[in-house]
């Protein structure tokens, strides 16, 4: 979207200034990246009792908490109601966002349930981040981990340590949506 708006050329990296403070970015084999900040908290083992066809719960703070529970399939997955009771666990003071995934031919599939919305989403990027660090500890998966979101659509993961704290990259599709402009909101008559 950058390159489209003609705001960025190139390869290399550049700066987005954002309420957080300052995101480094890049257009890797031509999709938009983002390194996202480091995640000190990753939790291969959640206390929380797994049900029928769970395979694990993992907990990440990325930003927002997350939990990841991994599943045979994520179509079988009440999401709404798994990830309600789960978002609300006695454990986690301000709730989580409650991320499902499963194997997928060769890459990985999830569906988050995000507290807030309160609902299931059609995409989280800081959920696919947490899914691919658990995936890593969990010995599923390694330091580039593709998801694909229930809108279809790829969201690549690129992590590595760094000391103590994992250092990850979200990468996905970018594309303009909308196009608007804005106007005087008063007419200088009135």
């Amino acid at each position: 979207m950058a390159r489209e708006l003609q705001i960025v050329a190139g390869n290399g990296d550049f700066t987005i200034a954002t309420d957080s403070g300052d995101v480094t970015a890049r257009f890797r084999e031509g999709r938009p990246e983002i390194d996202l900040q480091p995640v000190t908290d990753v939790q291969d083992c959640f206390a929380a009792s797994l049900e029928a066809g769970e395979a694990r719960i993992g907990f990440a703070l990325v930003g927002v908490p997350h939990l990841v529970v991994l599943v045979p399939d994520v179509d079988r997955v009440a999401v709404v109601e798994r990830g309600r009771a789960l978002r609300h666990h006695s454990k986690l003071t301000h709730g989580a966002n409650v991320n499902f995934v499963s194997r997928s031919s060769g890459s990985w599939r999830i569906r988050t349930y995000e507290r807030g919305v309160e609902a299931e989403t059609l995409a989280c990027g800081t959920g696919a981040v947490a899914a691919a660090l658990l995936l890593t500890a969990w010995g599923e998966a390694g330091e580039i981990v593709e998801l694909e979101t229930k809108s279809g659509r790829s969201l690549r993961v690129r992590h590595r340590a760094d000391g103590r704290q994992r250092v990850a990259s979200l990468s996905g599709e970018a594309r303009i949506v909308f196009v608007g402009g804005l106007g005087e909101l008063f007419n200088s008559t009135t």
